[in-house]
C-alpha cells in the first residue's frame, strides 16, 4: 500500500468554483447511543413483538418503488461468476463496509484505491483491508490514472450539509460541495457501476435560487451529475431510493438513499435493476448485545460496530470513542451486501 500525495495539475471545477473547500471527509453520525435493556430473557414478549412488528410491516409495499417484489430474495440469489475478480475504489472510505461486505459475501476483490482525510479512520482502514493507493484527501485524488480500473466506485459523501441534525446549508456548506468531488471521480476513472449513499434528508433538502425559488437540491445534483457525466462521453442508468437497515436484517432504522449508477457500456440502453425487497429480521438488539442487564446502558463500541453489521473479527485499533464515531459515520455493511446479491456484483469483475 503506497499513500499518494497531490499529482493534479488541471482542477476540477464544481458547479459553485467560489466554494471549492479544502476540508476533510470525516463526518459525526446520527446513532443510538442508549438502549433500554427492558429483561435480560430474549424470550421476553417485547422482544419477540419487536421482529413481529417488523415482520408484518414488510407485507406492505408500494407497487411502484423499484422494488423486486416478486422476484427471487437477494439472499437466496447465487451471484453468477463468482470466480471473477471485482476491482474496487472507495472515496470517504471511512470503516471499509463495502469492503467488508464483499469479504462476508466471499466474493473476490482487490481494492484498487481508497480514500479519507480523517486519521482515525484511516487507521482502523488500513488494519482491516488490503488497499494498493490510499488518499488522505478526496480533493487530491487523481482518478485519471485508474480509468478502465475500477469495477466498482462506493462513496458515502459528508450528510452533515443535508442532515435534520446539521444546519442544512447544503450547497453553501463547504462539505456540500464535496459531492462534486465524488462526480469528478466518476467521471475520471468511469467505473462500470457506482453507489452513493447519504442521509435521506438530501431529497427533501431545498436551495434558493437567484430567483428566490426553492428548488430540490436533489434536482439540482442530479442535473448536474449528468451534466458531467455527458461532457465526460458517460451514459449511466440511475436509480436511487431510501432503503432501511432494519429492511435488510440489522435490527436499527437507519434510513439511507442510495444511488447508484450502471455504466451503458453497449449503448443498449437496457437496465432492468430493482432494488432488493426487505427480508424478515431473524435477529433483535439483544442479539448483538453483550450485557443484559435491565436498565439503560451505553452502546459499547463493539456494539455499535455490530449494529452496522461488522462481525467481531474487524480490528479495533483506535479508541473507543473513534471507533464508535467511526460505526456512526458507516454504510451499513448488510444493505450493501443486499445490493451486491441483487445487482449480481460478480458479473462485472473481470477473469482472473
Amino acid at each position: 500500500m503506497k499513500t499518494i500525495n497531490s499529482t493534479r495539475t488541471t482542477p476540477y471545477h464544481p458547479r459553485r468554483e467560489a466554494d471549492r473547500p479544502n476540508i476533510g471527509c470525516s463526518a459525526i453520525g446520527i446513532y443510538p447511543l442508549y438502549f433500554c435493556i427492558v429483561k435480560q430473557d430474549k424470550n421476553h414478549k417485547n422482544y419477540q413483538d419487536m421482529k413481529e412488528e417488523k415482520s408484518t410491516k414488510l407485507a406492505v409495499i408500494d407497487s411502484n418503488t423499484g422494488i423486486d417484489k416478486y422476484g427471487q430474495s437477494w439472499k437466496d440469489r447465487v451471484l453468477s461468476h463468482p470466480e471473477r475478480t471485482i476491482r474496487v475504489g472507495t472515496a470517504f472510505s471511512g470503516i471499509g463496509a463495502p469492503e467488508m461486505a464483499l469479504n462476508q459475501l466471499g466474493i473476490k476483490h482487490e481494492i484498487v484505491f481508497a480514500c479519507d482525510i480523517n486519521k482515525s479512520a484511516k487507521k482502523s482502514y488500513l488494519a482491516n483491508y488490503d488497499v494498493t493507493d490510499w488518499w488522505d484527501d478526496v480533493k487530491e485524488l487523481d482518478a485519471t490514472r485508474y480509468r478502465g480500473m475500477i469495477d466498482l466506485f462506493v462513496a458515502g459523501v459528508c450528510c452533515q450539509p443535508w442532515s435534520l441534525a446539521g444546519k442544512l446549508k447544503g450547497l453553501d456548506d463547504e462539505r456540500g460541495q464535496l459531492f462534486y468531488q465524488f462526480v469528478r471521480v466518476i467521471c475520471e476513472c468511469a467505473p462500470k457501476v457506482w453507489i452513493f449513499e447519504n442521509v435521506d434528508n438530501i431529497l427533501r433538502h431545498t436551495t434558493e435560487m437567484k430567483n428566490g425559488e426553492e428548488v430540490l437540491t436533489w434536482s439540482i445534483l442530479l442535473n448536474d451529475m449528468e451534466t458531467k457525466f455527458k461532457e465526460a462521453g458517460l451514459n449511466y442508468h440511475l436509480h436511487y431510493r431510501v432503503l432501511d437497515a432494519a429492511d435488510y436484517g440489522i435490527p436499527q432504522h437507519r434510513e439511507r438513499v442510495f444511488c447508484i449508477g450502471f455504466l451503458d457500456e453497449d449503448g443498449n440502453g437496457k437496465d432492468d435493476f430493482l432494488f432488493p425487497a426487505p427480508i424478515k429480521l431473524e435477529k433483535g438488539v439483544y442479539d448483538y448485545l453483550d450485557d443484559l442487564t435491565p436498565g439503560v446502558k451505553v452502546l459499547t463500541a463493539r456494539e455499535r460496530v455490530r449494529l452496522m453489521g461488522f462481525p467481531d473479527s474487524f480490528k479495533q485499533v483506535v479508541s473507543d470513542s473513534q471507533l464508535s464515531k467511526q460505526s456512526g459515520n458507516s454504510i451499513v455493511v448488510d444493505v450493501m451486501m443486499a445490493l451486491y446479491k441483487q445487482m449480481d456484483i460478480t458479473k462485472y469483475g473481470i477473469a482472473a
